[in-house]
């Protein structure tokens, strides 16, 4: 903003040294663009300026020289050849054909481990679970982590970082013993036949998936195809019920061992987790004031183009303070597809979590989860305590995307189609506790029943215990 930008005004200046010397510029000098027919508003940039002599010299030379139509039409060349090779040597398809041709000839290193979760996204779920306790069990293993954006803050500074779709990433997967993730490294990374591939997936389906989508049956059968090449990498599919054999790995097309263990990431939640830790998380968020803890975690909306939508509360924040903040504080977590606007409310009533990696620990100190059709619904469900369904859409929802059970028969929790009808039932909440218990064991029974509490035991004895005999 341009409040921002008093240097502009006052025609301050920054000394700066560029990458060649002196030679294009000597100062750094702000000033203001956009403005307005009242001289209001615009937004501060930034220019390089040539201030000192030899600087000014060196660039009426520069230009005087550049003027010449041969060295114009030279410099111009040079140019485009340069933006051109830059361009490719950054592009996706560069890196796999290198990949093909180059990378997968690189010795294998054994004991290399590349985890990645949510795309790079985050350091969370099951692929950091089983990171965690591969590191608590002192099993020997070159960790390597992986990281979308500009910059990988809240990763593990004792893992090797790398930037996802960097040509470090590239390489780190084509010389990796082990790919953990939870979604899918890109199309272009190849697989070679000593690396394993241990697909955690990140939850049981509501909504049909992959080939089972209604839209992905009426793709181009080349759509099909990169889908079928991506899942056939796989060596290996974590599954927590019959009932993600039946839908996630069939839907997916998976041929992949099929691990029946449960999700590394929900040991916590059969187990209790760390006491110590989730004090600590609830004096972060401030949950010391005897209120409970109520979790909205929808999943995302698709707009226009396939994009998810932002997130938008399904009630007036100041209605819900004034009926509910008395006995209530409301934790919000949007899905990481959806946009975040930041929600607060005074005496923190209303406090956007959408930052914290760690759903599971936000599972555990929340008393009652508010969602819709999101797979969290599964998770959270291991907890024994009260949910509710705010579906508004049910019906829509279910007949463009495709739903694979009857939520409306089977949720261990009301369902709720309006504002007023969500409020009323969260009043009431304390009713749920024991009313939908039978609901609630028997949708564990149904779709949690591997969950036992050992996932991350158990990935890393199948798959990390026969490196430790071979020493």
């Amino acid at each position: 903003p341009v409040s921002d930008a008093a240097a502009a005004e006052h025609g301050e200046t920054i000394a700066v040294r560029p990458m060649f010397g002196l030679f294009p510029a000597s100062r750094l000098e702000p000033y203001r663009t956009g403005i307005g027919r009242t001289g209001r508003g615009g937004n501060l940039a930034f220019r390089l300026v040539a201030r000192s002599r030899s600087a000014r010299a060196a660039w009426f030379g520069v230009r005087k020289l550049s003027a010449a139509l041969p060295v114009a039409r030279l410099l111009r060349a040079v140019r485009r050849r340069t933006e051109s090779a830059r361009t490719t040597w950054h592009s996706r398809a560069f890196k796999a054909a290198v990949s093909r041709t180059v990378l997968r000839r690189l010795p294998i290193r054994r004991g290399t481990v590349v985890f990645e979760s949510h795309l790079g996204k985050q350091y969370s779920d099951s692929p950091r679970a089983i990171y965690e306790h591969l590191r608590a069990t002192g099993v020997p293993m070159r960790p390597v982590w992986s990281y979308a954006g500009l910059s990988a803050d809240g990763f593990p500074v004792e893992a090797r970082l790398v930037r996802r779709d960097s040509w470090a990433y590239y390489r780190a997967l084509a010389q990796a013993e082990f790919w953990i993730d939870n979604q899918g490294f890109p199309a272009e990374a190849v697989k070679r036949p000593g690396t394993t591939y241990i697909q955690t997936w990140h939850g049981s389906a509501f909504k049909r998936m992959g080939l089972h989508e209604p839209s992905m049956q009426l793709a181009p059968r080349a759509a099909r195809a990169r889908l079928a090449r991506m899942v056939d990498r796989f060596d290996c599919f974590l599954v927590r019920s019959e009932h993600d054999v039946h839908t996630l790995a069939q839907g997916l097309g998976v041929r992949a061992e099929l691990l029946p263990v449960g999700y590394p990431r929900n040991d916590a939640l059969v187990t209790g987790g760390n006491p110590a830790k989730l004090d600590q998380m609830r004096r972060e968020l401030g949950l010391t004031d005897g209120r409970r803890a109520l979790l909205y975690a929808p999943t995302f909306r698709p707009g226009p183009g396939g994009r998810a939508q932002p997130l938008q509360l399904p009630f007036d924040p100041e209605r819900f303070v004034r009926e509910l903040g008395h006995k209530y504080r409301l934790l919000v977590r949007a899905h990481y597809l959806s946009a975040q606007p930041g929600l607060t409310t005074p005496c923190g009533t209303i406090l956007d979590v959408s930052e914290f990696d760690d759903v599971t620990s936000l599972l555990l100190v929340s008393d009652a989860l508010i969602t819709d059709y999101s797979s969290i619904m599964f998770d959270f469900a291991l907890l024994d305590r009260p949910m509710v369904f705010h579906a508004p859409d049910l019906e829509n929802y279910a007949r463009d995307r495709g739903s694979y059970f009857d939520l409306a028969e089977r949720a261990p929790g009301p369902l709720t189609e309006d504002e007023d009808g969500l409020l009323e039932t969260l009043a009431a909440l304390e009713e749920q506790v024991e009313g939908y218990r039978p609901q609630r064991r028997r949708f564990v029974e149904d779709f949690g029943e591997f969950d036992s509490g050992t996932a991350a035991k158990a990935v890393a004895e199948r798959f990390f215990a026969p490196g430790l005999r071979r020493g």
